[in-house]
C-alpha cells in the first residue's frame, strides 16, 4: 500500500530480482492495468523492510540520532518547510493537532517535525500503513501520540482529523482516488501532498519504478498523475493555496523522456475556516 516505496527500501537489503528483471533504475514503461504493471512481483511487502525501518527509528527513540528517513538515521533532520508550515496553520483552529499521515512508515514526518509540533499543546500523529509497519509502530511507540492503523477508512472515522498528509505515497496506491474521495468525504479541512509525480497529459499513466540493486532489487507499480485532472478532482470541494517544489525528487530517473514533476500541494476544504481565512482582506491596523 505505502508511499515512499522507491526509497523506502535500501542499499543494506540483499536483492531479491534476476537482473534480467531489472535492465536499469528508474521509471520505465507503460501499462495498461495494475496486475500487468505488478507481473506478480512482490514491491513492498518484503518484512525486512519494516524490520530495518523500525532500527533506525529506535535509534532516533532512543536519542542516538536526530531523524530517519527511508531506513537511514542522520544525526541532523533535514526539514521540509512547506509541510511544516500547514501543520502549523491546521493547528491554529482548535490549538491542537491531529494529522492523518497516508503511508508515513514509522514516523519519519512526525520526527522531522517535532521540534516545530512541540509549539502545539496537544499532537495526535495517525499513521496509515501496512500490516507490518502497523505490528512495528504499536511495539516501539508507547506515548500515545502517534498512533497507527491499516486501512485508511477506519482511520477517517475513528479520529477527528485537521490535516492529510500524503508524502510519495499516493501514486503508490492501485486506486489512488479511492483514497482521496474517502478523504474528502470525511471533509478534512486540509490536505497536503508532497513528492508526487506528475505530468502534462490529460489522462494517468501507470508505469513500473525500478529500483537498483545496491538500494533493493524491487519493482514497484507506479502511478503518474495527469496535473490538471488532479487538480480539477480536488477543486471540486477543495481549494489550491500553494503549489511547491518537491521536498526531493527523483524525475531524472524517468527513462521514457515523459517530461515528469515532482510537486507538492496544499489545498483547503472550501468553506472552512483555513478558506475563509484566505478570503478575508487584510487591512492594516493603520488605516482603521
Amino acid at each position: 500500500m505505502r508511499a515512499r516505496l522507491f526509497s523506502l527500501v535500501r542499499r543494506f537489503l540483499k536483492p531479491r530480482y534476476p537482473t534480467d528483471l531489472q535492465p536499469q533504475t528508474g521509471y520505465i514503461g507503460e501499462f495498461t492495468t495494475w496486475e500487468e504493471a505488478k507481473a506478480g512481483l512482490p514491491g513492498y511487502s518484503d518484512p525486512d523492510i519494516a524490520q530495518r525501518v523500525a532500527y533506525g527509528t529506535t535509534e532516533v527513540l532512543s536519542g542516538r540520532k536526530a531523524y530517519e528517513r527511508d531506513s537511514i538515521t542522520f544525526e541532523t533532520r533535514q526539514y521540509a518547510f512547506p509541510i511544516a508550515t500547514a501543520l502549523l496553520w491546521a493547528s491554529r483552529a482548535r490549538g491542537a493537532l491531529n494529522v492523518l499521515d497516508f503511508g508515513g512508515g514509522l514516523g519519519t514526518t512526525y520526527f522531522q517535525n517535532r521540534p516545530f509540533l512541540q509549539a502545539v499543546s496537544q499532537v495526535n500523529w495517525v499513521i496509515v500503513e501496512q500490516q507490518s509497519f502497523v505490528e512495528k509502530g504499536k511495539h516501539l511507540f508507547r506515548d500515545g501520540q502517534v498512533s497507527f492503523y491499516s486501512d485508511m477508512g477506519e482511520a477517517l472515522a475513528r479520529e477527528s482529523l485537521d490535516i492529510a498528509l500524503f508524502s510519495s505515497s499516493l501514486q503508490y496506491v492501485e486506486r489512488p482516488y479511492d483514497m482521496l474521495e474517502a478523504v474528502k468525504a470525511s471533509k478534512v479541512p486540509m490536505i497536503v501532498f508532497d513528492r508526487t509525480l506528475f505530468s502534462s497529459r490529460l489522462h494517468d499513466v501507470l508505469t513500473r519504478q525500478y529500483v537498483s540493486a545496491d538500494i533493493f532489487s524491487a519493482v514497484i507499480p507506479t502511478w503518474i498523475f495527469s496535473e490538471s485532472k488532479f487538480l480539477n478532482y480536488m477543486e471540486s470541494s477543495y481549494t489550491l493555496v500553494s503549489k511547491f517544489p518537491a521536498s526531493c525528487s527523483t524525475i531524472e530517473n524517468d527513462r521514457e523522456n515523459r517530461n515528469l514533476q515532482e510537486s507538492g500541494y496544499l489545498f483547503v476544504l472550501n468553506g472552512s475556516q483555513h478558506h475563509i481565512a484566505l478570503q478575508s482582506p487584510i487591512i492594516s491596523e493603520n488605516l482603521q
